[in-house]
């Protein structure tokens, strides 16, 4: 395919970077310690995956930020190999902050991320229902008021039809790394 590039990385899995493909990406801290456990911990992460995603060129659909990981889905640019560059920014960014306010410098806080290459439209719109709702998944009970995840800005600014498609698509079938 025009673009296309496949990277093998030993100890883990191949990826696919395909321009303007869109994925999923979670992050998860190191055993999966609880390091963003207040709202301003949380705020801040927020702020560095907005930063980051627009830095590099992402157009961000939906997110979820939880005191031991994060979800998004994004649009790749046309350099969609750029990802690794963008969550080493975010994770280096965000580890100094989160440790500033916890006075605890150097400390090692990520431990890894995962991506999907989402190719196929069900695929999508599970995985946008999936992060949407992820904070439910974990215990938040009212999504509405939980602002570290993208389920209100959805409900506000989608189209109805849009939105009615994804909240109808089912995830349960969809293989997603959320073992948090």
């Amino acid at each position: 395919m025009n673009g296309e590039i496949y990277k093998t990385y030993p100890h883990n899995p191949s990826h696919l970077f395909r321009p303007h493909a869109i994925y999923m990406v979670t992050g998860g801290t190191l055993y999966k310690k609880h390091y963003l456990d207040t709202d301003v911990k949380k705020a801040a992460l927020c702020g560095v995956l907005f930063d980051q995603i627009q830095k590099f060129g992402w157009n961000l659909e939906a997110w979820a930020v939880l005191s031991n990981h994060y979800h998004f889905v994004a649009q790749a640019p046309g350099a969609a190999e750029n990802l690794k560059r963008l969550i080493q920014a975010a994770h280096s960014i965000s580890a100094r902050s989160i440790n500033a306010l916890n006075g605890t410098p150097g400390r090692r806080v990520w431990y890894n991320y995962w991506d999907t290459c989402i190719t196929h439209e069900t695929s999508y719109l599970a995985r946008l229902h999936y992060v949407h709702m992820n904070p439910a998944k974990h215990g938040i009970t009212e999504l509405k008021a939980y602002p570290f995840c993208s389920y209100q800005w959805f409900v506000d600014n989608a189209a109805p039809a849009f939105s009615k498609r994804v909240f109808q698509q089912p995830y349960d079938k969809a293989r997603i790394f959320d073992d948090f």
